[in-house]
């Protein structure tokens, strides 16, 4: 059986459950410390990031972009990398990997969530605006590439999407979701949500920090 290691609130580890369970792979679940991994953890991937995907073969695939890789490998539908697309998709997969989720969700994470279980510990609110600045730049530049198009780089779902809309679910279950009036974005983000494949991901609670009243609404 696979298992995947991964946190609650990361979104790299809900956007590869997401598509595990888009390509019906079958995968436990293990759960680790954001910010302080197990040294079983850490013996797997030394620099503590997230997730891991431990395939049946024992095999430990690190980090969400090289899991997407693997799972394009074993060529199981449905297909998520559109051909005539692929450099486009990678170069926004690495964008939601690595900018937006460093510019925007870990700060917001930190101080709104993480801070909670820390003694003598209270939110930077310098922090937390300059990541609600960060967010309003991101989804201007999502806006701009998303155009007249019905998902980000055609018609079509793909990885992009699925990694877009387990992003915002992390921002929507800390009620820092805003769509700055970007009608487009708020409607791709209704209908990635509404999949199936996002049930479980809606339904992960955090011990502390419960989500806002609106979250599991799939019309935003």
């Amino acid at each position: 059986m696979n298992k995947l290691f991964h946190y609650f609130l990361c979104p790299s580890s809900r956007f590869t459950r997401i598509i595990l369970i888009e390509k019906k792979i079958d995968f436990d679940l293990f759960i680790e410390n954001f910010t302080d991994p197990t040294e079983d953890y850490l013996f797997i991937n030394p620099a503590g990031f997230f997730p891991v995907l431990n395939t049946s073969f024992n095999e430990n695939i690190v980090g969400s972009l090289v899991i997407v890789e693997h799972l394009q490998n074993l060529m199981l539908p449905p297909s998520l990398m559109i051909k005539k697309n692929e450099n486009e998709i990678r170069r926004l997969l690495f964008w939601f990997e690595t900018n937006f989720k460093n510019e925007v969700i870990i700060p917001l994470l930190k101080e709104k969530v993480f801070k909670r279980f820390e003694k003598k510990s209270v939110p930077n609110s310098q922090v937390i605006r300059t990541a609600r600045s960060n967010l309003k730049y991101h989804l201007q530049y999502f806006n701009y590439l998303i155009k007249d198009n019905d998902f980000f780089v055609d018609d079509n779902l793909s990885y992009v999407d699925l990694f877009y809309g387990a992003s915002l679910t992390v921002l929507d279950y800390i009620d820092e979701l805003n769509f700055f009036e970007f009608e487009k974005l708020k409607n791709l983000y209704s209908i990635v949500k509404s999949r199936p494949s996002f049930r479980k991901i809606l339904a992960d609670r955090i011990i502390g920090v419960n989500p806002h009243s609106d979250y599991l609404k799939l019309d935003y």
